[in-house]
């Protein structure tokens, strides 16, 4: 048989009650995962935020052009998305920093590249 404690259980005294974030705030780019609202707009692909943008023709090393060069970027850092989920790409890459983008295309293509340490990103690849 499993006793509780009861003294333990519940709001104790003289604890401050935590505050409860906002759902927009939990799955924003707080963390680097989806935006609640619309992503926001990249205007280079070398200088994303870590984790989901938006991509259109005007996106500087964006790999299509034209009616089909919309889509989304994920970028994935092994350091992190930062304290405030707002990190950008650094211009030169650090010691174990590895740096992933994934691009989800209007036409239902995949392009991937990678940035391993100081190195610069790799050309996109189409997956498919």
């Amino acid at each position: 048989m499993i006793t509780t404690n009861t003294n333990t259980l519940g709001a104790q005294g003289g604890q401050s009650t935590p505050s409860v974030p906002g759902l927009a705030e939990l799955i924003a780019g707080r963390f680097g995962l989806l935006h609640a609202e619309d992503a926001p707009f990249c205007p280079d692909l070398d200088t994303a935020i870590v984790g989901y943008m938006t991509i259109t023709p005007d996106t500087k090393g964006n790999p299509q052009s034209g009616d089909f060069a919309y889509g989304q970027v994920q970028t994935l850092d092994s350091l992190g998305a930062g304290n405030d989920g707002q990190k950008l790409i650094p211009p030169v890459g650090g010691a174990k920093e590895w740096i992933t983008q994934i691009l989800l295309m209007a036409d239902g293509s995949l392009y991937s590249r990678s940035r391993v340490n100081a190195n610069g990103f790799q050309p996109f690849i189409k997956r498919w």
